[in-house]
């Protein structure tokens, strides 16, 4: 088993991991092979490589092998690991889920709201602490159980968005005076809909309104605002150093950072950042689809991919008329609708890579250039 586990490279310890669990699964083993095997699997669950410990978890997330305490020790790994944990098994005590949920780190807190029941104590921890993405993924989720006060804060905390609000406003707990409270906080065009919604008389809308806030949107995503200059250099910057990522693109397309977007595509797909132009804003199918795949991104990427491109497009955000925090809330909105319940591990974890706030440190990927 040492010599096993001291193999060089992830993949042949992954590879032997997954066929452990399936002889596993099979029930042939004697009960001194059950043994046995199980110590293998945990030495697995601790390997020194993130990498292994990740696969386990996705192999094990629904199997009768998973035991309450591997499932806590992956739990409580790096996200990267304790993801399909957190999302997927049944029956993790609420007080690890609050001690998780406290760590503050957004895909575990995502992935705690995706779950398939949610209590109310968790929730409220959720909202508290939470970013908008993860709120809105809890509010969606009807196994969430959520208490009137917490409704009223994710209305104070995140009320302004349109997709925080309709979720809020469609949860079966919503009362008539959490709809009142919300028209005091939101932007104008959500409030006429509450107010078509809920049936709120004008009068009262108008105090209300008078009342309240006119609420700044937030940034959901930090733009790097670079000029096309600056983008190309730092894309060929993060391409040699290996961090230019289909998840940093992602993350740029959604921002609404779309010079660097293109540049991005254009360094890891070997071709001007012209042609990567054309390529990208194809409104075909065939345009993207060729771009990604010259710049070897996967392809069970490309429906996300596809879908923040299409809200590009449709808003011509990229002509300057719409604002970069509507084009932002309209992406986010998009990539819910379609994609919240997918079980591709790919795209689920592409998709958490937004719920956490900060962007690229351009200021350190730039250090090594200016030292």
């Amino acid at each position: 088993m040492d010599r096993l586990l001291r193999q060089p490279g992830a993949k042949p310890r992954i590879d032997t991991m997954t066929k452990l669990v399936m002889e596993m699964e099979e029930g042939d083993l004697t009960d001194a092979e059950k043994r046995l095997a199980l110590d293998i699997l945990r030495a697995f669950a601790s390997d020194a490589e993130a990498e292994v410990r990740a696969a386990v978890a996705w192999q094990i997330h629904n199997s009768p092998i998973l035991t309450a305490g591997m499932a806590e020790k992956l739990a409580r790994d790096v996200a990267q690991v304790a993801v399909p944990i957190l999302k997927y098994v049944d029956g993790l005590p609420e007080n690890l889920l609050l001690e998780i949920v406290a760590e503050r780190d957004p895909q575990k807190q995502l992935a705690i709201a995706g779950r398939r029941t949610v209590s109310e104590a968790v929730s409220a921890a959720l909202v508290e602490t939470g970013n908008v993405v993860t709120v809105v993924h809890l509010l969606r989720n009807r196994g969430a159980a959520v208490r009137e006060a917490t409704l009223t804060r994710a209305a104070e905390r995140f009320g302004q968005f349109r997709i925080v609000a309709d979720s809020i406003a469609a949860r079966p707990e919503v009362t008539i005076a959490i709809v009142e409270r919300m028209i005091a906080l939101v932007s104008e065009d959500v409030r006429q809909q509450l107010i078509r919604d809920h049936n709120i008389e004008p009068a009262l809308a108008k105090r209300l309104a008078e009342g309240g806030r006119e609420a700044a949107t937030l940034r959901v995503l930090q733009p790097l605002l670079l000029s096309r200059e600056d983008a190309e250099m730092v894309a060929k910057h993060l391409y040699r150093q290996g961090r230019l990522t289909p998840q940093v693109l992602f993350r740029a397309l959604c921002a609404g950072d779309l010079e660097f977007f293109v540049a991005g595509m254009a360094a890891r797909a070997n071709i001007t950042p012209q042609a990567a132009g054309i390529l990208a804003w194809d409104d075909g199918i065939l345009g993207l689809h060729c771009l990604m795949e010259a710049a070897n991104i996967p392809g069970t990427l490309t429906g996300p991919f596809r879908t923040a491109q299409q809200v590009a497009l449709e808003t011509e955000f990229a002509s300057g008329d719409c604002p970069r925090e509507h084009y932002q809330q309209l992406v986010l909105e998009a990539l819910f609708d379609k994609f919240a319940d997918t079980a591709e591990r790919e795209v689920d974890e592409l998709l958490m890579q937004i719920s956490d706030q900060p962007g690229i440190d351009i200021g350190a990927a730039l250090n090594p250039m200016r030292s």
